[in-house]
């Protein structure tokens, strides 16, 4: 009899734990095999700005990219040597925007609109996967190779 009260109070424990979780945390992916994770680190209703942080990584070696360009609407920056990044932007009440990531070397990625309302700090790891298109024979290319 115990065993059964002790199933029937773990299974709703279980399904409340695993199912009311608001943090996204899965790989979404993007047109080009490349992918990002988001997770919502502090959510508090009246905030006044919003802090985006992250990483940008090689999908297939997990490896951190440096030089990575980040655009969010009018705001642009570049990652560290350790591929890290992080902005504060103002938390605007039905405002949505998106992230573009460019790196030399490899594909951008996009990611969908995100929902940054009623958010203080945000963390978004991207994952990008090298361009396989060959490079056109010019000479910046050549410096950059050297």
């Amino acid at each position: 009899m115990k065993k059964y009260r002790f199933i029937l109070l773990l299974f709703p424990s279980l399904v409340f734990f695993f199912g009311c979780s608001s943090i996204k945390n899965e790989l979404t992916p993007t047109y080009n095999k490349g992918g990002y994770k988001v997770n919502v680190i502090k959510s508090k209703i009246n905030s006044d700005e919003v802090t985006i942080k992250g990483k940008v990584f090689d999908v297939k070696t997990g490896i951190p990219i440096e030089r990575a360009s980040l655009t969010l609407g009018c705001y642009k920056m570049q990652t560290s040597p350790q591929g890290e990044y992080s902005f504060k932007t103002k938390n605007y009440k039905y405002d949505y925007d998106f992230i573009e990531v460019i790196a030399f070397g490899y594909k951008t990625v996009l990611t969908n609109y995100l929902d940054l309302t009623a958010k203080n700090e945000v963390k978004i790891d991207f994952y990008l996967i090298e361009d396989d298109r060959p490079f056109i024979d010019c000479p910046m290319v050549k410096q950059l190779k050297n």
